[in-house]
């Protein structure tokens, strides 16, 4: 189920960690810039406004100038922090455990709810696992720490002009990828992604909130990283169709119908269906949202259900009696607003929270009580 570099790394081992950081900004937000410096304070910190904006917007441009000034020779790490977000307590403390834990890692602190990630931070905080590996096509950069060399060496690669109308998070995630950087996402999330309007075209990606954000400082870590799972479970946000890929063969005509492969474990549709109406059939949630769209987030999560218990045996069962445990209930709640962004208002679900933790809890321990075929080992 996962990973631990505790046994391979000891923590009297680690040398000391230094950390410098930018805020990337258009000069439009520089109050909100501002502001995250100020939540910050972090000594030598800065803002670096796009060098250009009076052109067109590219955050490739912005994200280059900022992680320009990480500096090799004065810091270990250097941490991007876009200018609409909002940190945990204690923010600073807990970026710098996380970098004492992976100091080779580039470490994301924010995954948005509706993402493949989101799926795999969901599985970590349901089995108490602190990092999960990133699948999404771009590397979650709201927040971002990476050693300073590679940071240093990805922002002269960024600034030839080679990556030009590439995103900055795709360019980023590739750049890693070529210089043999891992690359994480630490459960629970330190940031929040705030409600400002997208400079670069995200408007019509709906609201992007973390998939379970520490609000109150309570984060704790170690150094467990989730194992990737063959089989993902997944609602595409963009398109509203619920699948099943396969990790080791991620290509969309290998995509499965998430109910077809629920009949493949044993559960007949009607079953399915039925268990669905009973959980939600008359309740404000039912109103709220449409039919078609409640059966494929309900099926998705029936699905992770069975794949959360084939990887992680019995964690399932002890959900309820953790639903208190901030970061299980948020990962409960975020599955249906994150899965249907663009579908609805995501924040008006927020008065129905009580009955979003129990649609997907109930999904999730459906699942568990199927079992995968052989051939899906």
């Amino acid at each position: 189920m996962a990973s631990d570099e505790r046994t391979r790394t000891p923590r009297t081992d680690r040398p000391d960690l230094s950390l410098t950081s930018t805020v990337m900004a258009h000069p439009l937000r520089s109050s909100e810039a501002e502001r995250v410096l100020a939540d910050l304070a972090l000594p030598g910190a800065e803002v670096v406004f796009d060098p250009r904006p009076e052109a067109p917007r590219d955050s490739l441009r912005t994200a280059a100038a900022a992680l320009s000034r990480a500096t090799p020779d004065k810091s270990t790490h250097h941490l991007l922090l876009q200018d609409d977000t909002l940190l945990t307590k204690d923010f600073s403390t807990s970026v710098l455990e996380c970098c004492r834990l992976h100091p080779d890692a580039a470490l994301s602190f924010f995954v948005e709810w509706g993402s493949r990630t989101a799926v795999l931070a969901r599985m970590a905080a349901f089995s108490g696992i602190s990092a999960v590996p990133v699948i999404n096509p771009y590397m979650p950069s709201l927040a971002l720490a990476m050693p300073s060399a590679p940071t240093a060496t990805l922002a002269r690669r960024m600034s030839s002009g080679s990556d030009a109308g590439e995103a900055d998070d795709q360019a980023i995630l590739r750049l890693l990828r070529e210089e043999g950087v891992r690359t994480l996402v630490m459960v629970p999330n330190l940031v929040e992604h705030g409600d400002l309007p997208s400079l670069t075209g995200n408007t019509g990606q709906g609201v992007r909130r973390s998939v379970c954000f520490a609000a109150e400082g309570d984060a704790r870590f170690d150094a467990s990283v989730l194992d990737l799972p063959r089989l993902l479970p997944f609602y595409a946000w963009n398109t509203g169709n619920a699948v099943v890929i396969d990790t080791a063969d991620d290509v969309p005509s290998s995509h499965r119908p998430t109910e077809d492969v629920l009949e493949s474990w044993g559960l007949d549709a009607k079953v399915s269906l039925r268990a669905l109406e009973s959980t939600a059939g008359h309740s404000a949630l039912a109103d709220s949202v449409d039919p078609d769209l409640l059966r494929g987030v309900w099926s998705t999560a029936v699905a992770l259900g069975t794949v959360q218990e084939h990887t992680d045996p019995g964690s399932v069962g002890t959900l309820r009696e953790r639903i208190g445990v901030p970061v299980v209930r948020r990962a409960l709640y975020t599955h249906v607003p994150g899965a249907l962004r663009a579908f609805v208002d995501a924040p008006s679900l927020e008065p129905l929270e009580e009955e979003l933790v129990a649609l997907t809890l109930t999904a999730l321990e459906l699942g568990a009580g199927l079992r995968l075929p052989e051939s899906e080992l």
